[in-house]
C-alpha cells in the first residue's frame, strides 16, 4: 500500500511540476507574453527550455503512472490523480503568484474532499 501511495502521489507531484514548467514557458510575467503568432512564434515557445523539462517530467510521470496501475485499480489511481487539479491551485498561488479566488479555493476543497472520499477508505 505504501508503495502504491508513493507512486501515486508522485503521479501527482509530477504532473503539477510539469504544468507549472508549461506555463513558465509561455511566459507568465506580465512583461512577458508568449508568441502567438505564426510558425516561428509557435516553435520558439515549443522549444523553450521550460516546454522541454515540462515533457521530460510528463515522459517521467507516464512511466511512474504505468507503474502505478500495476499496483493499484484504476478506479481507486485515477481519482487520485484529481490531487493535481488541487495542487495547480496551490502551485499557481504560491509559486507563480496568481489570484486565486474564494470560489475556486472552495472548489479546490471539495476536490481534496472528492479524492479523500473515494481513496481513503
Amino acid at each position: 500500500m505504501i508503495v502504491t501511495f508513493t507512486l501515486l502521489t508522485a503521479t501527482v507531484v509530477l504532473d503539477i511540476i510539469g504544468q507549472v514548467f508549461f506555463k513558465l514557458g509561455i511566459g507568465h510575467d506580465e512583461g512577458h507574453e508568449s508568441s502567438t503568432g505564426g510558425v516561428v512564434g509557435f516553435l520558439r515557445d515549443l522549444l523553450s527550455p521550460w516546454i522541454v523539462a515540462g515533457v521530460l517530467v510528463y515522459v517521467a510521470e507516464f512511466i511512474v503512472w504505468f507503474a502505478a496501475l500495476t499496483r493499484a485499480p484504476l478506479s481507486e489511481a485515477f481519482p487520485f490523480n484529481a490531487l493535481a487539479y488541487v495542487g495547480v491551485v496551490l502551485a499557481s498561488r504560491y509559486v507563480l503568484h496568481e489570484k486565486v479566488s474564494m470560489r475556486r479555493w472552495l472548489g479546490t476543497g471539495a476536490i481534496a474532499l472528492g479524492v479523500a472520499l473515494v481513496f481513503f477508505p
